[in-house]
């Protein structure tokens, strides 16, 4: 799936997160960090369990966790750590010098406590500090942004409550990691997370949102929440992430309605998505659904699919002139060889289309290849689509393609009809003549990439709206 196929009925089973101006709080787990680059849990259990010397080897870090609670391989990784593990922690989560920077599920939740902030709570049950990122980029007016534990936000600043405590370079505050830290919090009789969970549903719908819901202490305090009938308390609501569960298409198909019936017997409201960046683009649209003239992204991206196919003939030699000049441009930037420049269109079917570029003059759209789009994509224009972020792969050596192309960039193409949120309808892609082990260390290509991609969303969105 990707912002393509976000469709009025799949944006109304969101209604709940919008209706009668209530107050929405997200609750973000490891799913928003992990197009970061930041391990999901249980890789994050392996790393610790691992440095920490509990086990020796990679296999034997796999077998007990796939065997044991990843809580109880913690506690003995903790042990076994000492004075080390807070080290430790940090090191597991981000890997020496690697600086990850905000997902676009971030930056939409940052979005929309920026334009609602009177009407929007941000949590999160991660360790890492890229939700304060993201807010900090959206903020103009110097607003403060601040992480915070207690539960009680400070007026005027922007506030992301940490359920779970802190995991950064410089900085741990009260990780909730191990089997202890975990009992700790449920045996408390009031726990400043219960109090902040049980005032956020009693004001407005909870959203949960890249998370597997396995922390017992959520499941324990949600519980208690909803089994006091003497109040009537909003909504809590999961997305269940196809992405997220490791599961194909078939797969998904074959257990997505008993995952909903799961969900549903302890009481949330569950919604299916494929992709982790399904979230974002959903999250983009809540201010707008349900406005008279709201049009989905799903309508958009049709629309500049059909304008494409009226003026077939005439754009295809237009395009691929324009796209040659942007391999130039690409090829100056990167200082080497660009092949094949592309332009891939979304169909608004599930699929996107090679419709420009390649060496390829198309006459009938029917002749244009299509591939599906999203995170699991046979093709990095699909992944691009469904991911919503650059892409830098190698290439197997082909004796049959020439010149020889190691590797393949690419980018995603926003468009705007100037009323609504701009929206991913297409991608780049260019064939280069290094691998991106080269590629990473000339990083000037990086901004005359994204400077080309936005011409080309602008050039698509003219000829459309």
């Amino acid at each position: 799936m990707s912002a393509a196929d976000i469709s009025n009925d799949l944006l109304e089973s969101f209604a709940p997160l919008v209706r009668d101006e209530a107050h929405l709080t997200f609750v973000l787990g490891a799913g928003a960090s992990a197009p970061s680059g930041l391990p999901m849990w249980d890789e994050f259990a392996r790393r610790v369990a691992l440095s920490s010397g509990l086990v020796d080897s990679e296999t034997a870090a796999g077998l007990l966790l796939s065997r044991q609670d990843p809580a109880l391989v913690l506690e003995g990784a903790h042990a076994a750590a000492g004075d080390r593990w807070e080290d430790l922690l940090v090191e597991a989560l981000y890997r020496g010098e690697f600086d990850p920077v905000p997902s676009p599920l971030h930056y939409a939740v940052a979005g929309h406590k920026v334009e609602r902030p009177d009407s929007t709570t941000v949590a999160t049950l991660n360790f890492d500090v890229l939700l304060e990122q993201a807010l900090a980029s959206r903020e103009a007016d110097g607003t403060d942004t601040v992480i915070e534990m207690s539960g009680h936000p400070i007026d005027g600043e922007m506030s992301v409550h940490h359920l779970h405590g802190v995991v950064a370079p410089g900085i741990v505050r009260s990780p909730v990691v191990s089997h202890s830290d975990y009992m700790h919090l449920q045996i408390a009789e009031t726990p400043w997370q219960l109090d902040f969970l049980d005032a956020c549903v009693q004001s407005g719908p909870l959203l949960f949102t890249g998370t597997s819901y396995r922390d017992p202490d959520i499941r324990q305090w949600l519980h208690r929440i909803r089994a006091d009938k003497s109040r009537t308390a909003y909504a809590a609501i999961v997305t269940i992430v196809r992405e997220g569960l490791g599961l194909s298409r078939k797969d998904f198909s074959s257990i997505e309605d008993a995952l909903v019936k799961e969900w549903e017997s302890v009481g949330l409201l569950a919604l299916r998505l494929h992709d982790l960046c399904d979230i974002a683009t959903v999250i983009r649209e809540l201010a707008f659904v349900g406005q008279p003239e709201y049009v989905s992204p799903q309508e958009r991206v049709r629309r500049i699919w059909d304008a494409h196919a009226e003026q077939l003939k005439d754009l295809q030699s237009r395009y691929s002139a324009e796209l040659e000049q942007s391999a130039r441009t690409i090829s100056s930037a990167a200082r080497c060889k660009v092949t094949a420049p592309t332009m891939w269109l979304a169909d608004a079917r599930g699929r996107i289309a090679r419709w420009a570029g390649g060496g390829v003059i198309h006459q009938r759209i029917r002749t244009m290849r299509r591939v599906p789009t999203g995170h699991d994509s046979p093709r990095i224009a699909g992944e691009i689509v469904g991911t919503e972020e650059m892409k830098l792969k190698d290439e197997p050596r082909n004796p049959n393609v020439q010149p020889a192309r190691r590797s393949v960039l690419g980018v995603p193409l926003y468009a705007s009809d100037g009323v609504h949120p701009p929206f991913v309808c297409g991608a780049l892609t260019f064939g280069m003549s290094v691998r991106s082990e080269t590629l990473l260390k000339r990083r000037e290509w990086y901004d005359a990439l994204l400077d080309v991609g936005d011409e080309w969303g602008e050039r698509l969105s003219r000829t459309a709206y």
